[in-house]
Formats: structure tokens, sequence, C-alpha cells
């Protein structure tokens, strides 16, 4: 499980990335020392199996710890801020990690919150601490890490599915490459299939054997770079009591579809993020780091009257009321890398500025930090299971 975390943040520390906020300590005004041994007392009284320390700091509570810490306790450090790894190792931090010890960095919280959780960490067997010496924004981002880390519970999927009928829909150009197998993707359990294409006219697409499925309501509305309005007429069309969406270079395993629709009938939670794989520089490995992964997606959702999109890009869906969850087991498999030349990605990057308005200007990196999917799927042995997130404001 370390070397997981290993693997993980080596490939962070390797991708030097411009303009990240720095991380901000203060001296401790109690000495390292004595905050360690204080710290390892709790851990004993609780008979804690793992150590998690949020936020390096300087370095020296950690190396402490490290230090002091029985045989057989395990030392993790999460720190949200790469670059102060990176200024710590090259001052010897590196020589504390050996087989119980182990760093995971990287600057997205939910990163951390997943591998920690897919690993097999919870907040029950740890002793979890507030680096003392963090403080401003980076304590108040570790902090957040370590409310979220121990306030999401575990959920069981019922054995059997919801009652409810569930609504499929996308937004598609007719251009999109591989479109059979994007709407053969769609299980035949879901109640409808709502496609909204950008283009004038429907007729060449409705005499496409492809798409000759009597679930299929095809839609007809151009794009104007407006994605927020293709989504919002998507939504109009959606009939089910829940919607699930997906963009033409994406899919879901059966067993995600399976495990999708079970989720639907946990009355604890209104709408699921999934995580999304995308799979870089082939299909076997995917981009991580910097928010590249979980990238979490809110694409299952209670159908409601109040749901709207907003942005003309990057949309986004508002008007979701109860408690949110995560389907860790449901990845979204992103296959943009896979389907498309770097030309035609770039081509959809230039759309993009222009539904910004030129707020916003999109470029295609030439090389992403990425891992093997086996370290970041839970995989069939290791499912997760629904986790239910905490009331703590947080942007995903």
């Amino acid at each position: 499980m370390l070397h997981t975390f290993t693997l993980y943040s080596n490939q962070i520390l390797s991708y030097l990335l411009d303009g990240l906020p720095e991380e901000e300590t203060a001296p401790l005004s109690t000495p390292a020392a004595e905050t360690a041994a204080k710290h390892l007392r709790f851990a004993d009284r609780r008979n804690a199996e793992t150590i998690i320390l949020f936020g390096a700091g300087d370095g020296r509570l950690a190396k402490e710890l490290a230090e002091k810490k029985k045989g057989n306790q395990i030392l993790l450090i999460c720190d949200l801020f790469p670059q102060q790894i990176r200024r710590l190792t090259a001052n010897g931090f590196d020589s504390i990690i050996n087989q119980n010890c182990a760093v995971l960095t990287d600057s997205s919280i939910w990163s951390q919150l997943l591998l920690l959780i897919q690993n097999g960490y919870n907040a029950a067997d740890s002793h979890l601490i507030l680096n003392p010496a963090l403080t401003g924004d980076s304590k108040k981002k570790h902090q957040n890490l370590q409310k979220i880390f121990s306030g999401t519970k575990k959920l069981t999927l019922p054995e059997s599915h919801g009652h409810g009928k569930i609504s499929a829909a996308a937004i598609l150009s007719p251009d999109e490459p591989d479109l059979k197998d994007f709407i053969n993707n769609f299980p035949e359990w879901v109640n409808e299939i709502v496609l909204v294409w950008d283009t004038s006219e429907l007729n060449h697409i409705r005499e496409n054997e492809e798409f000759q499925n009597k679930k299929i309501i095809h839609i007809c509305q151009q794009l104007n770079a407006d994605f927020s309005a293709q989504r919002n007429r998507m939504l109009q069309h959606c009939s089910g009591d829940w919607v699930i969406y997906l963009d033409a270079d994406e899919r879901l395993d059966n067993d995600s579809w399976d495990i999708l629709r079970q989720a639907t009938a946990l009355e604890a939670c209104d709408c699921w993020y999934l995580p999304r794989m995308t799979f870089y520089p082939d299909s076997s490995n995917s981009r991580i780091g910097y928010g590249l992964w979980p990238d979490l997606q809110l694409r299952l959702f209670k159908n409601t009257s109040r749901l709207r999109f907003i942005n003309r890009i990057h949309e986004k869906l508002t008007g979701i009321q109860g408690k949110s969850g995560i389907l860790p087991d449901c990845p979204i498999q992103h296959l943009t890398h896979i389907l498309k030349s770097r030309e035609k990605i770039e081509n959809k990057l230039k759309n993009f500025d222009q539904a910004a308005g030129g707020k916003v200007s999109h470029r295609l990196g030439k090389e992403f930090p990425n891992i093997l999917n086996e370290f970041i799927d839970p995989g069939k042995d290791r499912k997760v299971g629904p986790l239910l997130l905490p009331d703590i404001n947080l942007t995903c």
C-alpha cells in the first residue's frame, strides 16, 4: 500500500508546475520532539495502527514521529503542496521514508482522500495530526483534508436495484469518433437515452442504422459555443427519476453500470460524483496530479425541476439539494487521447476558448504525469463501496 503512495508521489514530484502557491509555515511554539511524544502517547492509548500527519511543514515534526514511533506503526505524511516536499527532499527529508513511513503528495484533496480510502486507511484506526507548524491557507487546506477524511462514511450497496426510471443522456457532435460504441455502452435497462446533437437537422442521424434504437430521443440544437444551453436542453427531455450523462469519449464498464444502478436505491444520497480516469499515453495508464485525477464528475443525480446548468464553458450543475457522495468503484474511462489525434484535441480546446469569450486560454501539454491504472482503480478485488461526503463546503 505504501508502495502505491511512493509511486504516485514520485510522479507528481517529477512534474514541475509553475505558479503554485507556497506552503505557509511558522516556528513551532512547542519543540517538535515534545509535540511528537505527546501525539505518540495519544496514538498508543487508542491502539492506533497508523499515524497520519496532515502537512509536512518544516519537516521537523515528521522526522521526530518517524524516529520515535513504534516499529509496527505506520506513518503517513499527506501534503497538498508538492513543491514543499520537493524542497524538503533536497535537504534530506526522504531519509525517513521506509517500509513503515511514506509521503503522499498532490495538490488535490480528492486524490489524497481516495488514495487513503482505497488503500484501506480510515480515521477510526488512525491517529490524525494537523501539523501545528502550518499557517494561513496551508493550514486551512490541510484541515479540510483532515475533516473530509474523518467525516466521509462508507455505505453498503443494497442487493436490489432502485425502482425509479433512469434517463441516460449526452450532448454530441455528429463527427465524434466511435459513436456506435458510445451508444452501445448504455445498458439495456436504462429507460431512455436522450441525445442532443450539435446540428441544424437530424435526417442523416435518423437514417443511420447505428442510432436506430426505440429508447433514443434525438434532439437537434446547434452548440453555438454554449455548453450549458445544450445540457439544459438535454435535461428538459429527461423524464427519469434519475439522470446519468456521459460525453462521447467516455465509457463505463459493466460492473460500474450495475453499481450505479444500485446506488440509486440509496436514500441517503441525492447525487453522486464519479472519478474520471483519463487514459494516457495508452489504455494501461492514466493522467494524475494537480487535479487530473480523480477529476470528480457529478454525473448521476435525482431529476428535479430545480436543476440547471450554468456557464457557457466548464458548465456546472446547480439546484442539487440533499447529500452528495462518491462512487469510487465506478470510474469513468476517459478515452480522449485514445480516440482523438492531438490536432483534434487542440481544435476542441479552441472551441472552448471561443465559448469562454477570450477570458480563458486552453493549452494542451506535451506530457503529463501518469501511473498504471491498477494503482488508482480499486479493481474487483478491493472495491471501496459508495462514500457519503460530510457537509463541508468544498468544491470538487
